[in-house]
């Protein structure tokens, strides 16, 4: 295997393997879940796709400068930010995704008490068999990702493709259980268990849960596609895996959400019973030790920030971080309210990422990313529009949603959502700003 083949092994079936797992492992699951106690579902299948696919198409050059120069995210969008204000949003992606972690190991514990307590171990394993033992197992599964993390890239696409199989299996489950048993006629007359007393709150709300997880892979996508042969399977492998391929994901699990009246993933299974119900939390359990995907890349953005950290200790970052969410109590049923934050925070960046791609065409100077006395340094290591630009679409999405509260300060919301108004309103601000030079008299001429 030649040098290019070893640094660059992804090509595009392997990304949308990855994407697929990445995606549909919890992400696609929970939210769906929450769309099917929100809204019925003829309105849940296009929110769950249209919030989804939409906001992936509009960050979706965000993959190609990364796969082009195979330099790492949070080092290569210093071309963007300035080398302080990178570190910053460095900062933010590291601590906002301490969250991922969280989630999709609770899934993985969700799956297991009931799996222990299925095969009839409570009186052997106690605590373990029951719903508290969810938090011990959610740590167990940051723990076995941990060592995961540590064997790379090989290992994790190797382990990913038996993943993505149970996956696939599981999703195939689900479809059984929701057409042949119960039928798309009880789907469709289905009341959702938890509607919002004005519809168009509903309607609104669960439309930005999903606009949430789709801008969210604008934290990931240049820490997978940095591994790409081709800029092609880059893009594309990412437009499929995390796009309508995964997104079916979650409009099947919003129809069972509706049946079953809950937004966990483990429990509907669990509530299909007999030999389906073993088989679905195997490969749940299986399949949340997805966690991998989200502390490789985070490991890599530390030790390329860091490079006296070891690889073992960078990796424990996350890991620490996901155990400690694991471990406080709310935290899972509390979802829907991160991924608005994420929402927020991810349209902002690939706003940036996507502005800066517009004006330069995803070319910029290996050199100056990586030397601090470079034109990237802008002002003090500030790139002055990313910053007003972020601040000005900051300030719109939280007087539009405020998520803790979810309400709307400056009552637009649901009039509009959020997150897709705050990405445009970014946008437009950077590259006006950028296109007026107002600043280019702080800067170094390149």
């Amino acid at each position: 295997m030649c040098i290019r083949d070893r640094e660059r092994p992804y090509g595009m079936i392997d990304f949308m393997m990855v994407q697929i797992s990445f995606g549909i492992a919890a992400w696609f699951f929970l939210v769906g879940g929450f769309t099917g106690l929100w809204l019925p579902a003829k309105q849940a299948i296009v929110t769950v796709i249209a919030g989804n696919v939409i906001p992936l198409f509009l960050i979706s050059v965000t993959a190609i400068p990364f796969a082009r120069y195979g330099v790492d995210q949070f080092v290569g969008h210093r071309a963007v930010f300035g080398h302080r204000f990178s570190d910053i949003w460095l900062i933010i992606y590291i601590g906002s995704s301490f969250g991922w972690i969280a989630y999709i190991t609770l899934l993985m514990g969700s799956s297991m008490w009931r799996l222990m307590g299925e095969l009839g171990l409570e009186q052997i394993l106690g605590i373990l068999a029951r719903p508290e033992g969810q938090y011990i197992w959610g740590v167990i599964g940051v723990v076995m990702s941990y060592f995961l993390t540590l064997g790379g890239p090989s290992m994790i696409k190797w382990f990913l493709r038996i993943v993505v199989s149970a996956l696939l299996t599981l999703l195939l489950i689900l479809i059984y259980n929701v057409i042949a048993i119960h039928g798309l006629e009880t789907i469709f007359a289905a009341k959702p268990a938890q509607p919002f007393e004005d519809p168009a709150w509903g309607l609104a709300s669960a439309f930005e849960i999903n606009v949430g997880l789709g801008f969210s892979w604008a934290f990931w996508y240049g820490q997978w596609t940095r591994l790409a042969r081709s800029e092609r399977a880059a893009y594309h492998g990412c437009q499929w895996g995390w796009g309508i391929i995964a997104a079916l994901a979650g409009v099947f699990a919003a129809f069972t959400a509706l049946i079953v009246g809950s937004f966990d993933p483990a429990e509907w299974v669990y509530r299909i019973g007999g030999w389906i119900a073993y088989a679905g939390l195997i490969m749940l359990l299986l399949s949340n030790f997805d966690a991998v995907c989200l502390m490789y890349p985070m490991t890599i953005s530390l030790n390329s920030r860091i490079p006296r950290l070891k690889w073992w200790q960078a990796a424990l970052v996350p890991a620490i971080g996901g155990i400690v969410l694991d471990l406080l109590p709310g935290v899972y049923q509390a979802y829907y309210m991160y991924l608005a934050y994420i929402s927020l925070l991810t349209g902002i960046y690939g706003a940036l990422i996507t502005g800066n791609y517009l004006l330069t065409r995803g070319k910029w100077n290996l050199r100056w990313i990586y030397f601090k006395d470079s034109p990237y340094q802008y002002f003090k290591g500030f790139n002055l529009e990313s910053l007003i630009a972020s601040i000005v679409g900051t300030i719109f999405y939280l007087s539009t949603l405020e998520p803790l509260s979810w309400t709307s300060p400056n009552g637009l919301f649901p009039h509009i959502t959020a997150g897709i108004p705050a990405y445009a309103i970014t946008l437009a601000t950077y590259i006006l700003l950028s296109k007026a030079r107002v600043f280019r008299k702080l800067y170094r001429s390149p």
